[in-house]
C-alpha cells in the first residue's frame, strides 16, 4: 500500500472517485504542495502532480512522488499526458507567468499545455509578491482568467500574497464539483442572548459546532453559503461568510433583509433565549440585586415564516427523549417546517451527537461526529430545494 492510500478518506469521501490534477509552479509556495496534495487525498481525491521545471527548484519530484502516489510529469510525450481526464485542474501556486500564459493561451510546457486543454476545469491559487500581483498587467489577465475559471484569492501576509491555507484550497476544490451551485443557503447558528444590564447577558452553552459544520457542508455542496452566528467558541472557516447576531430581537430586525436575500433554504441550529428579563440601564450593584422577572422572548422562526416562504429547518432539543419527536413534530406544523432536527441534550457532545431527522414523509435517526450528522442533514436538503 502506498502511504497515501492510508489517508484516503480521512477526512470524508467529498473528493470520492475523482481524479484532480495538482499543477505545481515556481514559487517558492511550492513547498506546499506536499501537504495541499495531502488534505484533498484525505478527501478522497486521487492526485496527479505536474510541475514546471522552475518549480523543480523548491520541490523535488520525489516529494510529489511520496504525497500522491503518482510520478510527477515534467514533459508531454506520445502519452498525450495534457489529455487525460480529470474533473478538476489545480494550480497551486499559480505564479504570474502561468497565469498570464493562461489568460494569453500560452502553451509551452507540460503546465501550461495542461492548462490549456482545460482552462474551464482549472482552478487557479496565486502566490507572489505584492508588486507582482498589484500590477495592473497581470491583474487584467487574472480578471481575464476569471471568465473561463476559478481564481482563489491569496491571503496578504508580511508584504506577500501568499497561499491560503491547505484547509481552504481544498475546500475551494469540493465547492467547484458540488451539485448547488445556483443555490443560496443561510444557517442561523450559536447562542443568542438576553441582557440583564449593560454589562450582563443570560445565554446558553451553545458551541456553534452544528452551525458551521452545517455551513460547511452546504459550502461543499457548491452552494453559495452565509452564517449569521451569535456567542460561539468554535472557529469560522475563512471561506464562509459571517455576520453577527446578539438577541432575539435583533435576529427579528433582520428578517426583511433575510427575505430580501432569496435564499433557497435557511437552516436554523440557533440556540435562541425562551425568556429575558427587563434589562437595566448601567450595572446592577450587588446590593441591588435580589430576583429577575423573565418575560417571554418572540419566536424568531415564528416571526420568519411569516415573511419567509422558503425551504426552513428549525431544531428542537430536549432532556426527555420520550416527548422528543412529538414536540419536534408540534414545533414543525406549528411554525410549517419543512424539517426540524431533533435531539435529546443528554446525548450531546463535544462533537459527536445522535438526532432525529423529522420531515412530513419521516423519521430518521443518524448518529455520529457532527460532521457526518451536518452531512446528512444537507444531503436531505439538497434533494428538496
Amino acid at each position: 500500500m502506498h502511504p497515501s492510500d492510508r489517508i484516503r478518506y480521512a477526512r470524508g469521501n467529498h473528493l470520492g472517485g475523482k481524479k484532480i490534477a495538482l499543477a505545481v509552479t515556481g514559487s517558492i509556495a511550492a513547498v506546499e504542495a506536499v501537504k495541499v496534495a495531502r488534505e484533498l487525498i484525505r478527501y478522497g481525491a486521487e492526485v496527479y502532480p505536474y510541475m514546471t521545471h522552475s518549480a523543480g527548484k523548491f520541490i523535488g519530484k520525489d516529494a510529489l512522488l511520496f504525497a500522491t502516489g503518482h510520478e510527477p510529469i515534467t514533459e508531454l510525450s506520445g502519452m498525450d499526458e495534457h489529455l487525460e481526464e480529470f474533473d478538476i485542474i489545480l494550480v497551486s501556486p499559480a505564479t504570474g507567468d502561468i497565469i498570464s500564459k493562461a489568460a494569453c493561451g500560452i502553451a509551452d510546457d507540460a503546465v501550461s499545455t495542461l492548462i490549456l486543454a482545460n482552462l474551464r476545469k482549472c482552478i487557479f491559487v496565486p502566490a507572489m509578491s505584492e508588486k507582482m500581483y498589484t500590477n495592473p498587467m497581470l491583474k487584467e489577465n487574472i480578471e481575464k482568467l476569471k471568465g473561463f475559471a476559478r481564481v482563489v484569492e491569496p491571503k496578504y501576509e508580511e508584504g506577500e500574497m501568499k497561499l491560503p491555507g491547505r484547509e481552504r484550497i481544498t475546500a475551494e476544490v469540493i465547492h467547484s464539483l458540488g451539485a448547488l451551485q445556483d443555490k443560496k443557503i443561510l444557517i442561523v447558528g450559536g447562542a443568542g442572548y438576553a441582557p440583564i444590564d449593560e454589562f450582563r447577558i443570560i445565554t446558553n452553552l451553545s458551541t456553534g459546532r452544528t452551525a458551521v459544520e452545517i455551513a460547511k457542508e452546504a459550502y461543499f455542496m457548491g452552494a453559495t453559503v452565509h452564517l449569521l452566528m451569535g456567542l460561539h467558541s468554535v472557529s469560522v472557516p475563512e471561506y464562509i461568510p459571517v455576520e453577527r447576531f446578539t438577541t432575539v430581537e435583533s435576529l427579528i430586525g433582520r428578517i426583511d433583509k433575510i427575505v430580501a436575500e432569496k435564499y433557497d433554504a435557511i437552516i436554523v441550529p440557533a440556540a435562541l433565549p425562551d425568556f429575558a428579563p427587563e434589562p437595566k440601564s448601567g450595572k446592577i450593584e450587588f446590593e441591588q440585586a435580589r430576583t429577575l422577572k423573565l418575560k417571554k422572548v418572540p419566536k424568531f422562526l415564528e416571526a420568519l415564516r411569516k415573511k419567509y416562504h422558503g425551504y426552513l429547518v428549525g431544531f428542537k432539543a430536549e432532556f426527555d427523549s420520550q416527548q422528543l419527536i412529538e414536540e419536534a413534530k408540534d414545533r414543525m406544523r406549528r411554525y410549517n417546517l419543512n424539517m426540524v432536527v431533533a435531539n435529546n441534550l443528554s446525548e450531546v457532545k463535544e462533537k459527536e451527537s445522535r438526532v432525529h431527522i423529522i420531515t412530513e414523509k419521516d423519521v430518521v435517526e443518524v448518529a455520529g461526529t457532527k460532521s457526518e450528522i451536518a452531512r446528512e442533514i444537507m444531503m436531505r436538503v439538497a434533494n428538496e430545494i
